[in-house]
């Protein structure tokens, strides 16, 4: 009977921990969502998206073991689980916390398939989820009557509350100064485009950084992001984008006029402020951000040296060749390096880029910055050969494709 009593109450304090732990991190999780267009200037916007989904599952072990614990101290606890008894509402509060979790979550995992109005909608239910979820703690709880927990409550429904008032006021300040019309659509290689746009003024940003497009066409609600290949000093907002599903191909038969959507820019991938020289390694589409960069370079006369090692399949994926091609000043170097094909010819290489390929062309390692953009597979093979050659980490710089 003792030992049956100890497990019982081990379980409980459990389950109040658990509980406690998986609301704090809750809080912080629907915080950081709010106010990660903020926090993008220091962090980065694709790492905090990276950061929320695998913290997102980190908040799930303590949701779901919460009741868990709690039905192992108690199994009567389960009836109220299953069926939620509004006679006690803090209860039920906690009871459908748990329910609105689970579809957010899953929602979370099929985003892609279902519209991005929907998905905004079904967003809404995470501050259902946290009011309810405070409601539970604060009414039902049996240390809520602690100050420190009143404090801990307080402070959550601070940060929660100052994020959903940034978020409202971003979104009403973008919701006019974002739209965007069509001027041109560009085929770069078989199944690669760029898409020109023309806003009412000139957008800024920094080379090198991405934006998120909407389009409301054909019920196609969904956003994405792509890299901005064109220059901060070019009126127009270039998108190089590979065709590879329903959005790219939606964006690719956009007409001439028609609205785009855009929200941004994003992202820290940009030129540090560095007497080093540049390395961009690129491969494929991955040259976008490279494009703008040397674009910047070119029309503010900074003469940063810069090589660029460009990986494609064939010479006719090369996207931009004749731009790139028509650079002739000193400081630019390119070399385009052809995986499926041989072509022995100044500023083609063969095969892919790695240790060999790298310590022929880059003549001084330690004084050189690498930026790597292309597939996850390219840059792994890429970081670990830099890596090899004795590339300090904080000298390699990696752009995330996240999406």
């Amino acid at each position: 009977m003792t030992l049956w009593f100890q497990s019982s109450e081990l379980f409980y304090n459990l389950g109040r921990w658990t509980g406690l732990a998986g609301f704090v991190c809750l809080s912080l999780l629907i915080f950081s969502g709010d106010t990660a267009r903020f926090f993008d200037r220091y962090f980065g916007l694709d790492r905090i998206i990276i950061f929320q989904r695998k913290f997102s599952l980190f908040i799930a072990v303590f949701v779901f073991l919460h009741p868990l614990f709690f039905a192992l101290s108690d199994s009567s606890f389960i009836r109220y689980l299953i069926i939620p008894d509004f006679t006690a509402l803090p209860l039920a509060a906690g009871v459908m916390s748990f329910y609105i979790f689970i579809v957010v979550i899953i929602a979370s995992k099929i985003y892609k398939r279902i519209s991005y109005m929907v998905w905004q909608y079904i967003h809404i239910l995470i501050y259902a989820l946290f009011f309810s979820g405070l409601y539970h703690a604060v009414n039902w709880g049996s240390s809520s009557n602690i100050i420190f927990y009143k404090i801990i409550y307080g402070v959550l429904s601070a940060l929660v509350i100052g994020g959903i008032i940034y978020r409202t006021q971003y979104k009403i300040r973008k919701r006019y100064a974002g739209k965007f019309y069509v001027k041109e659509i560009k085929r770069e290689t078989t199944d690669i485009f760029t898409l020109v746009v023309r806003p009412k003024k000139r957008a800024t940003f920094k080379a090198g950084q991405f934006c998120f497009l909407r389009l409301n066409k054909n019920k196609l609600h969904a956003r994405h992001p792509f890299t901005i290949s064109s220059s901060p000093h070019e009126q127009d907002l270039r998108f190089t984008i590979k065709n590879t599903g329903r959005f790219t191909k939606t964006a690719f038969e956009l007409e001439k006029g028609e609205e785009v959507i855009i929200d941004g820019p994003f992202g820290t991938f940009t030129l540090r402020n560095s007497d080093k020289d540049v390395v961009f390694i690129a491969g494929g589409v991955g040259v976008a951000p490279f494009l703008s960069m040397i674009g910047d370079n070119l029309f503010n006369k900074k003469n940063k040296n810069i090589l660029l090692l460009y990986g494609v399949k064939t010479k006719e994926e090369i996207i931009s060749k004749e731009e790139l091609d028509s650079i002739k000043e000193q400081w630019f170097r390119k070399i385009y390096v052809l995986s499926n094909e041989t072509i022995f010819q100044e500023g083609y290489e063969n095969g892919y880029i790695g240790k060999n390929l790298i310590k022929k062309y880059v003549g001084n390692m330690d004084n050189s910055l690498f930026y790597i953009c292309g597939p996850t597979i390219m840059e792994r093979y890429v970081k670990k050969h830099l890596l090899n050659l004795g590339v300090k980490k904080r000298n390699i710089i990696v752009e995330n494709f996240f999406w």
